[in-house]
């Protein structure tokens, strides 16, 4: 159960030192904008002194900047200190001690700043560890002033459902506003500033510009729009959510509004030429949304905490989240990232790029997960009819379908700006492809209109090998299309042979698997012509020469490995065998792109 109200001695320290972080935060926008970064030419001294110079203004600016810093320390050690043996409560001294490690990182961090001379990379991330130890220090001191405690605990789950809504979008509206400011400070740090000279469009009438820094650029006011609409959107929806506690409204209103000043902020900056003034209150106004949020989430999350002991496991944290997660069909996602990675590693012929690979695999996961969100959306009514299918988060009754929708878009399109800007066009524009295919052509129309289903709509996971040759190529080389082939006629007799498995389940909800439709035994048949395919397919590398005698090896014992389980499955088209092929089938793509990414880095 989340914990009652703490001593005002707590309280007041804790709000404290929540100024403190926030005025340091802000404090540390004055120091870049006015260029004082380097004030302090070492570290921790300052010219090898404990005061700077009287007459050097940048170096006392950076000095104020780190004796707040330094000042931080002790508050957070007392708030902790004092939690933790007078409270007693775990939720509230847990964060504090969480913060006060963090802060000896963020100490090291800003020490890396100065003797590295600023990048862009550094100066990012010590932004973001500060907002994580702003988020710590507000959650705890949310959780000692317990707004909650002053009625009775829920005591069913009926009852905590609106506040942990609540919980999960006043969430993603966190991480986006997270995501927002750490572009804008890559914005900054990155010299993007000056990419766009005109306002809401970038030079003139462009909306994404051909350079890097172009793209950085709109891209924060892009993503700095769509959290504009999300904020509207959800506050708005407060306003008219029952269950939900008036005070969570008012924190995302003053947010809201104070979001509306900002927008207007970053269009008078951008035109007034980014005075270290307007810069400064930027970033101060960007901390005060970013605190008015937290407290909201916090005061959120303990309304859902506020229960019986009997639904305490009900009510932790993870389980609040774990529906965004399901939605996303991890297990799905992780064999596509599998054959996204293994695609960029035989492009490159050894380990691409790392943060090119790192940006495919991130927006990666967020197109494909938003295009199963989406799937589980629309199918939310076959859903509840399967027995396999009846615990997923919408027809289970613990998410929404227009908040599984809100999530499904929010995912797909922060992944396609993620492509678009850190990766390159073609991969973005595969990526789009492919969840079109997947959501618009197979969920949306095959998956209940033909037993052919699969075989057309299992295109849409060939995209994903063709995402990761483009972003390493920019283009579709025939490689690509292989691999593109490989995904496409492997999906048939892996989802048949999972139909077969599951057929009494598809009958029941009525969608026209081939098993469904003709029966086990044909379908295994044409499990078995299409594994027949893959094999044939499988020399095509070799004897085009992109691949050499270890792959060839590997290629024709893997795929007869799945030929002679495809064999069985004929032969005795039972659950076990259709069970073992269905297994099987995931090893085998996982293991041939395997195979290929060890040919193709033993050959160079």
């Amino acid at each position: 159960m989340a914990n009652g109200k703490s001593g005002k001695g707590v309280r007041v320290l804790l709000v404290l030192t929540a100024l403190v972080i926030g005025l340091l935060t802000a404090w540390g926008a004055l120091v870049r904008s006015t260029g004082s970064g380097l004030g302090c030419p070492d570290w921790p001294l300052c010219y090898g002194r404990l005061f700077p110079p009287i007459e050097d203004v940048a170096a006392w600016l950076e000095w104020i900047h780190r004796l707040l810093a330094a000042s931080v320390t002790p508050l957070l050690f007392l708030s902790a200190f004092l939690a933790w043996r007078r409270e007693r409560q775990p939720a509230l001294y847990r964060p504090l001690f969480w913060a006060l490690g963090l802060v000896f990182g963020q100490a090291l961090l800003g020490g890396l700043t100065v003797i590295l001379e600023l990048p862009p990379t550094i100066v990012a991330v010590h932004l973001a560890m500060a907002l994580i130890i702003l988020t710590l220090t507000l959650v705890a001191a949310t959780r000692a002033f317990a707004p909650w405690a002053a009625r009775p605990p829920h005591r069913d789950l009926a009852a905590i459902q609106p506040a942990a809504a609540a919980v999960r979008a006043i969430g993603m509206i966190g991480l986006a506003l997270f995501a927002l400011t750490l572009v804008g400070a890559t914005v900054t740090g990155s010299g993007a500033s000056w990419a766009c000279s005109s306002w809401p469009f970038c030079e003139g009438w462009t909306i994404w510009p051909g350079d890097l820094l172009g793209r950085v650029h709109m891209l924060h006011r892009l993503v700095a729009l769509g959290v504009g609409v999300a904020f509207a959107w959800l506050v708005v929806r407060l306003a008219a959510w029952s269950g939900i506690p008036r005070g969570i409204f008012r924190w995302m209103l003053a947010a809201g509004v104070l979001y509306v000043l900002q927008m207007g902020l970053g269009a008078i900056n951008l035109w007034m030429g980014f005075p270290a003034l307007l810069n400064t209150l930027h970033l101060g106004l960007a901390t005060a949304i970013w605190a008015a949020v937290v407290v909201a989430w916090a005061w959120a999350l303990g309304e859902a905490q506020w229960a019986e002991p009997t639904l305490q496991e009900t009510v932790r944290l993870r389980h609040i989240w774990e529906p965004y997660f399901t939605l996303t069909k991890p297990g799905i996602v992780a064999l596509l990232l599998v054959t996204t990675a293994g695609a960029m590693l035989i492009a490159q012929g050894g380990l691409p790029p790392i943060l090119t690979f790192i940006y495919t695999l991130l927006g990666g996961f967020l197109i494909s997960g938003g295009a199963n969100a989406m799937n589980n959306v629309w199918d939310a009514d076959l859903d509840q009819r399967m027995h396999r299918t009846a615990r997923r988060p919408i027809p289970a009754g613990r998410i929404g379908r227009r908040e599984a929708a809100a999530v499904a878009l929010l995912f797909s399109a922060l992944g396609l700006l993620l492509l678009w800007t850190f990766v390159n066009a073609t991969a973005a524009g595969l990526a789009l492809a492919g969840w079109i295919w997947y959501v618009g052509i197979y969920t949306m129309i095959l998956k209940r209109w033909t037993s052919q289903n699969i075989v057309i709509g299992g295109a849409a996971g060939g995209f994903a090998p063709l995402v990761g040759w483009a972003a390493i190529t920019g283009r579709v080389d025939p490689m690509a299309l292989f691999l593109f082939a490989l995904i496409f006629f492997w999906t048939p007799p892996h989802t048949w042979a999972f139909a077969i498995l599951t057929e009494r389940d598809y009958r029941e909800a009525g969608i026209p698997m081939l098993p469904v439709v003709t029966g086990a035994r044909p379908a295994a048949l044409q499990a078995l012509i299409y594994t027949g395919i893959l094999m044939a397919l499988g020399l095509v590398p070799f004897l085009i020469r992109a691949m050499g005698w270890m792959y060839l090896a590997g290629a024709l014992l893997l795929n007869a490995w799945l030929l002679l389980l495809a064999l069985r499955l004929w032969q005795d088209p039972s659950k076990a065998h259709a069970r073992r092929l269905y297994h099987a089938s995931n090893t085998y793509l996982f293991l041939f792109f395997i195979v290929m990414v060890v040919d193709r880095l033993v050959r160079g």
